[in-house]
C-alpha cells in the first residue's frame, strides 16, 4: 500500500517533530501516525525535547509509543457511548443521570418530556422543586441508603409535578456510578412513567369495592363497614340497622325508556337516599335496583322507622328522566342488630325477607322483620326445592271439575285443575304452591305439562263417546309472556290429536291488559290454531268492557266471590246480573263458578246464565272418577 502524498511523515514538513525540532521546542503529540514500509501505518504518541550544544540548537530527543490498542479502546467506548445515547434518546422510558447530591447531570428528551418539559429545561432547573412533596423524604431517604451502600435501588415509584400542575407517577431503578480511583460518583437509572398504570390499579380497586354505576360501596364493603360498626354499636351500647330497599317497577322503565334512562333514575334514588340518610350511615347497591342502608348507632327504633318514612316519602315524589316525569315508589325490609341477630349474612336475609313481605302488602311500604316471615321464607324456599323434585319425579296430578248446562244438567265442560300430592308435606293447596311456582318460573315447565296431560286426557275421553265436551286450561301471565306458548299449545294439541275448539284457555284480566299490544298479537296466534279463550274470574280485575271484542274472547267466568253471596248481597246479585246480559249482548258464552247451593242455581237460570260449576255438582275427581261422572250424567 502506497503512502498517501499528504500523509504526515517523519521529516515531511507536516511533521510536528520536524517544526518543534527545528523551532527547538519541546512537542507531545498523539495525533499522527507512523508509516509502515508495507505502507501501513499505526497511530502514535511521542515526546519530543530539543538537544542544545554550546547555545546552539544540534537536535533533539523523542520517544514514540505505539498506541494503536488505546486507540481502539477509545474509538470502542466512542461507540458504546454513541450506542448508550441513541437507545437513551429513543427509549420510551426516562433515561437519567445525577451526581451525588441527587442532582440531574443528564436526562433523556423523553425523560423530560414526560413532565413538559425539554432536556435543556429540565437540566436548568431545580428538579428536586418537581418531586411530590410528601415523596420528598422518600427520595432523600432512597439516594442516602444508595450512598451509604455504594449499590443502587429498584421499584422506589416518586410523583414528579408535570409542567401543567399534574403529577405523573414514576418508577425509578438505578445502579451506582464509580470513578477510576473507585470511589462514587453517581448514579443511573432508568425511570417507567406508571401513571396510568396506578389508575387503572386504583379503578380496579375501586370497582372491587364498589358500584360502577353509583359508585357505592358494594355488598363486599358494606360487610366491611358493617364488622366495624358492629363493634362501635358494641362499645356505646346502641343498635344497627339494615334496610333492605328494592325499587317498585324498575323492570318497566328499562323496558320501555331504555337502560340509559334507568340508570338516570338509579342516580337520581341515589341522591334522594343522601338526603334521607344521616353522614355516619352507608348506602350501598346491590345490582339491579336494590340498595343496602346501614345505619349506624341507631338509638331507638323510632329513628330507624322515621329515616325509613323519609325515603318512602322521598321515592313517591315524581322523577324527571327525559324530560319524562316518573311516579316510582320503593318497598323497605328492614333488620335490627342485635335484636334479630348480630351477624351481617343473617341481618341481611332477614331484611330482604321483611322487603318482601313489604312488596305482598301493597309495595311502597316498609316493614321490620318478624319471625312470622322467617318462617314463611323458609316455607317458600322448601316449597320451591320439592317443586323441582315434583317435575323430575312426576308428583303432579290433575283433577277435573265439570262444568253443567244450568238447564240439562249435563256436562258440558270439563276444566282441569293441578294437584300437588307431596310424600313429606301431603296435599299441598294450590294456593300455597301455585304463587310459589309462578315466582320460581317452575310455572312454565308445570304449564306445558299441564297442558299435555289435560289434551291427552280430552282426548281419550272424546274416543270413549264424550265427543262434544271441551278441556279448560288455565294460563299464568309467565306461560302467557314466554314465546314458545305458540309452539307449547301447538304440541300439546298435535301430540294428544285432540281437535283445536276443543281447548280453552282461561285467561284472567290483567295478563291481556298489561302489555296490549304484544299481548293481542300473541291471542291472535292462539286463535289462528283455533282454540278458544275465556276470561277466568271475570269482575275481579280491570273489566274494561273494550278489550273483549277486541281479543277475540269466547267465554266469561264470574268469579265464584261474586256468586257466593247473590241470594243475600243486592250488590252482587247486581254484578252478577250485568256480567249475564254484558255476555249476551256481546254474544259470549258464559259460565259461574262457585256454586254450591240450589238458591244460587235458581238464581242464575232465572237471569240466564246457561253453564255452572261448583260443588253442587261435583269437586275436582281425578281422571277415573270424572269419566264415571260423565257416564252417569251424560248418557
Amino acid at each position: 500500500m502506497p503512502i498517501p502524498t499528504d500523509a504526515p511523515t517523519p521529516g515531511s514538513k507536516q511533521c510536528l517533530v520536524r517544526c518543534s525540532t527545528l523551532q527547538g521546542k519541546s512537542t507531545h503529540v498523539d495525533t499522527e501516525v507512523h508509516w509502515r514500509k508495507d505502507g501501513s501505518c499505526f497511530p502514535v504518541e511521542y515526546w519530543s525535547h530539543p538537544i542544545y550544544r554550546n547555545g546552539e540548537l544540534v537536535g533533539a530527543v523523542v520517544n514514540f509509543i505505539d498506541i494503536s490498542e488505546r486507540k481502539r479502546t477509545e474509538e470502542a467506548l466512542r461507540e458504546s457511548e454513541a450506542r448508550y445515547r441513541a437507545m437513551a434518546e429513543q427509549s420510551a422510558d426516562w433515561v437519567w443521570s445525577i451526581d451525588v447530591e441527587g442532582r440531574h447531570l443528564y436526562t433523556n428528551q423523553r425523560g423530560a418530556a414526560i413532565l413538559g418539559y425539554t432536556a435543556e429545561e429540565f437540566l436548568a432547573a431545580d428538579a428536586l422543586k418537581l418531586v411530590h412533596p410528601e415523596d420528598l423524604p422518600l427520595f432523600h431517604e432512597t439516594l442516602r441508603a444508595a450512598l451509604a451502600t455504594r449499590q443502587g435501588w429498584q421499584s422506589v415509584v416518586l410523583r414528579w409535578r408535570h409542567r401543567n400542575g399534574s403529577y405523573r407517577i414514576l418508577e425509578s431503578n438505578a445502579t451506582p456510578l464509580f470513578g477510576e480511583g473507585g470511589q462514587l460518583t453517581g448514579f443511573q437509572g432508568v425511570d417507567r412513567d406508571i401513571t396510568e398504570r396506578k389508575l387503572a390499579e386504583e379503578r380496579i380497586q375501586f370497582l372491587a369495592h364498589h358500584d360502577a354505576l353509583t359508585g357505592l360501596p358494594n355488598r363486599i364493603l358494606l360487610r366491611d363497614r358493617f364488622e366495624h360498626a358492629r363493634e362501635m354499636a358494641r362499645q356505646s351500647k346502641s343498635r344497627l340497622a339494615i334496610l333492605f330497599l328494592d325499587l317498585d317497577n324498575f323492570k318497566v322503565v328499562n323496558d320501555t325508556l331504555g337502560h340509559a334512562a334507568g340508570d338516570q333514575l338509579l342516580l337520581d334514588v341515589v341522591e334522594r337516599l343522601s338526603r334521607c340518610t344521616r353522614s355516619g350511615d352507608t348506602i350501598s347497591r346491590q345490582g339491579g335496583d336494590e340498595f343496602i342502608i346501614l345505619l349506624n348507632e341507631v338509638p331507638d327504633l323510632e329513628t330507624v322507622e322515621n329515616i325509613a318514612g323519609e325515603i318512602l316519602a322521598a321515592m313517591s315524589e315524581p322523577m324527571e328522566i327525559d324530560g319524562r316525569y316518573l311516579n316510582t315508589s320503593c318497598s323497605i325490609g328492614i333488620s335490627i342488630c342485635p335484636e334479630d341477630g348480630d351477624d351481617f349474612d343473617s341481618l341481611l336475609q332477614k331484611a330482604d325477607t321483611a322487603m318482601y313481605n313489604a312488596k305482598d302488602s301493597g309495595r311502597n311500604a316498609c316493614r321490620f322483620f318478624n319471625e312470622a316471615m322467617n318462617l314463611q321464607a323458609h316455607e317458600h324456599l322448601l316449597l320451591q326445592n320439592r317443586l323441582f323434585q315434583a317435575m323430575v319425579e312426576e308428583d303432579f296430578q290433575l283433577h277435573y271439575q265439570p262444568q253443567i248446562h244450568a238447564g240439562s244438567g249435563r256436562v258440558v265442560g270439563i276444566e282441569a285443575l293441578l294437584r300437588w300430592n307431596n310424600p313429606e308435606l301431603g296435599e299441598v293447596e294450590p294456593s300455597r304452591f301455585i304463587p310459589v311456582a309462578e315466582e320460581s318460573g317452575l310455572i312454565v315447565p308445570i304449564g306445558s305439562w299441564v297442558m299435555v296431560e289435560a289434551c291427552t286426557q280430552a282426548q281419550a275421553w272424546r274416543k270413549a263417546g264424550f265427543a262434544d265436551i271441551g278441556i279448560s286450561v288455565n294460563l299464568s301471565a309467565l306461560q302467557f309472556r314466554r314465546t314458545n306458548l305458540i309452539e307449547s299449545v301447538a304440541g300439546a294439541l298435535n301430540r294428544s290429536g285432540l281437535p283445536p275448539h276443543l281447548l280453552e284457555l282461561e285467561l284472567t284480566e290483567s295478563i291481556l291488559l298489561q302489555d296490549a299490544e304484544n299481548n293481542l298479537e300473541t291471542v291472535r296466534r292462539l286463535k289462528s290454531l283455533g282454540v278458544r279463550l275465556s276470561i277466568d274470574d271475570f269482575g275481579t280485575g280491570y273489566s274494561s268492557f273494550s278489550y273483549l271484542k277486541r281479543f277475540a274472547v269466547d267465554r266469561l267466568k264470574i268469579d265464584q266471590s261474586f256468586v257466593r253471596d247473590i241470594t243475600s248481597d243486592p250488590d252482587d246479585a247486581a254484578i252478577v246480573r250485568a256480567i249475564i246480559l254484558l255476555a249476551r249482548s256481546l254474544r259470549l258464552g258464559i259460565v259461574a263458578e262457585g256454586v254450591e247451593t240450589l238458591e244460587q242455581l235458581d238464581f242464575l237460570r232465572a237471569e240466564g246464565c246457561e253453564e255452572v260449576q261448583g260443588f253442587l255438582f261435583a269437586r275436582p275427581l281425578p281422571a277415573a272418577e270424572l269419566e264415571a261422572y260423565l257416564h252417569e250424567h251424560n248418557k
